[in-house]
């Protein structure tokens, strides 16, 4: 569903019933970025998401991108995100520190534990 040439991948997993966005290897996230992600996120169409996250790839996401998309409570269910670098564990990590309201984020490695966890909270 993603914009093409976006640096990243937007799909709805209908097995698992997840939003899943994925980063392109060196990616740079900015607030219009952000804003785009919003937007494809809404026009799948399903309410408020479950979302995971992939941050593997080393991508880079602005200060003006996180703060935005830490704002956007009412358009989810949970945010799970799976890091592996120490660089986004790090970015990860300060995503989770800024968190505010009432959805609930969480840091993962290994993917079919973020997989379970995003999918199972209600």
């Amino acid at each position: 569903m993603s914009t093409p040439g976006a640096g990243y991948r937007l799909w709805w997993d209908d097995e698992n019933q997840i939003a899943r966005l994925e980063w392109a290897p060196g990616a740079f996230c900015d607030l219009t970025t952000a804003e785009q992600v919003d937007r494809e996120i809404q026009a799948l169409d399903r309410g408020k998401v479950r979302l995971l996250v992939d941050l593997r790839p080393d991508a880079a996401i602005d200060r003006a991108a996180r703060h935005f998309f830490m704002n956007l409570h009412a358009h989810y269910v949970a945010v799970g995100m799976l890091a592996g670098s120490p660089a986004t564990r790090m970015l990860a990590n300060f995503f989770i520190g800024l968190k505010r309201g009432p959805i609930p984020v969480r840091l993962f490695t290994e993917e079919a534990d973020a997989v379970e966890w995003t999918r199972s909270v209600q």
